[in-house]
């Protein structure tokens, strides 16, 4: 094909250097989180990972949170022995270290395995593709803990071998652009799952700051051994978090 949109997650181990802006309480939203993570790229820290391939645009969901079927969640220790899809191994890493029991799974297989009863929740955000989702998902604990990388890559050949004005339109409506706009359309996504979640039979848990706080803490060191192997095959890595970290702090 010409132009694929992806989930890095979803694609093993490649594009390992954007995955850290996936770790614990990185991103505020998903446009700010979107444009910090394509200047990583358009600055050179993720270049080589995209070498072989015209990007488009690269962006992040809203800060995804943890959606249960029948256990309330409000601390990390609520999470123990929980059976929970997991978008990343990013997000796994944070699961396991907490005592969940995450499972990496596409989008497409979600819904099966919550009515197979082969899982107990979904970490996911609310702008989810899923069918069903506010059927089964009753308690949903906001705390805003992580984000998923999306990329769209066009055949660097293909591209190539096109007239220069339609290189141009292409250029003109990706990157900065397109980027833009899918930080934007999140917003749009999340509204009609996250009202479903204010129906009957649901409950969306805001942890308070001082349990906020102990999340934040209790996940720490998730982050630096994350970085710490990273580090192994993107040498760049904590400066690349840290980068991340400073811009959108501001």
């Amino acid at each position: 094909m010409d132009i694929a949109l992806g989930l890095r997650g979803a694609e093993g181990d490649r594009f390992p250097g954007s995955s850290v802006i996936e770790l614990p309480f990185v991103i505020p939203d998903a446009l700010r989180g979107s444009r910090a993570l394509f200047a990583l790229y358009q600055d050179g820290t993720l270049a080589d990972e995209y070498k072989d391939y015209k990007v488009l645009a690269l962006f992040v969901h809203n800060p995804g949170l943890i959606h249960t079927r029948d256990k309330k969640v409000q601390t990390l220790a609520d999470l123990k022995g929980l059976r929970l899809r997991s978008p990343n191994k990013t997000v796994s890493a944070a699961l396991d270290h907490v005592g969940a029991v995450p499972a990496v799974l596409q989008v497409n297989d979600v819904m099966g395995a919550v009515k197979e009863n082969k899982i107990d929740g979904i970490v996911t955000n609310w702008g989810n593709p899923l069918q069903g989702f506010n059927d089964y998902m009753k308690f949903h604990t906001d705390t805003q803990f992580y984000t998923s990388v999306f990329f769209v890559v066009m055949n660097k050949e293909k591209y190539a071998s096109l007239p220069p004005d339609i290189r141009a339109a292409i250029d003109a409506i990706s990157g900065d652009v397109l980027v833009t706009r899918f930080g934007n359309l999140w917003n749009e996504w999340d509204k009609p799952v996250r009202e479903g979640a204010a129906g009957p039979g649901h409950e969306v848990i805001i942890p308070n700051a001082a349990t906020m706080a102990q999340w934040r803490e209790g996940l720490r060191p998730v982050t630096d051994r994350y970085l710490d192997d990273l580090a192994r095959s993107f040498p760049n890595a904590r400066a690349a978090y840290d980068r991340l970290t400073r811009t959108l702090a501001r």
